[in-house]
């Protein structure tokens, strides 16, 4: 019987001292890698395009290219950026039409991990065109499964982008992200 209580405490001990070795290597290389560098193709939903005599709802590729930088394991802050790739009219808020030639839509944002794989994000930048420049607030999720050992994820991606005084987009993208 003591034996078999000693030979069991053992194994206990033994399995304890592995998974404390495992944690201690997940930890140290979650801390090795903390950046992110992501690509993703994306559809922007314009809700409200001027197209002849009225408004229409309107879908138009994209780009997205973001960075993040992993402050632990729950917080990161992000630089990201939207790149439409065609034009449309839109109107402000004042009444007039402005036309969006391919605009960039950068934000900076604050990331937020309440569960593996999910990210909350909010931040604030701006929408860049030829014509005129508006200030936007970023919201979205986004999901991030790691793939080839943890050095890359797939990413998918929703966000919606209020621009102030004029229009919002949603948009909705899919891609891949490498850690470094």
């Amino acid at each position: 019987m003591k034996k078999l209580l000693f030979s069991s405490f053992f194994l206990l001990f033994a399995i304890y001292i592995n998974a404390q070795e495992k944690e201690h290597e997940e930890s140290k290389e979650h801390s090795e890698k903390k950046q992110s560098i992501a690509v993703l193709i994306c559809h922007t939903l314009i809700a409200e395009t001027i197209e002849g005599e009225g408004k229409k709802r309107i879908s138009v590729p994209s780009w997205g290219i973001d960075y993040n930088y992993e402050i632990n394991e729950r917080w990161a802050v992000g630089l990201h950026n939207d790149i439409i790739l065609e034009t449309f009219i839109v109107e402000h808020n004042d009444g007039t039409e402005l036309e969006r030639i391919s605009p960039i839509a950068t934000a900076v944002v604050g990331m937020f991990k309440p569960i593996k794989n999910f990210s909350l994000l909010l931040g604030a930048g701006g929408e860049f065109s030829k014509e005129e420049h508006l200030f936007l607030i970023k919201a979205g999720v986004e999901y991030g499964h790691r793939i080839l050992q943890d050095n890359w994820e797939v990413v998918a991606s929703l966000t919606n982008d209020l621009k102030i005084n004029a229009y919002s987009s949603w948009n909705i993208g899919f891609g891949i992200a490498r850690k470094f």
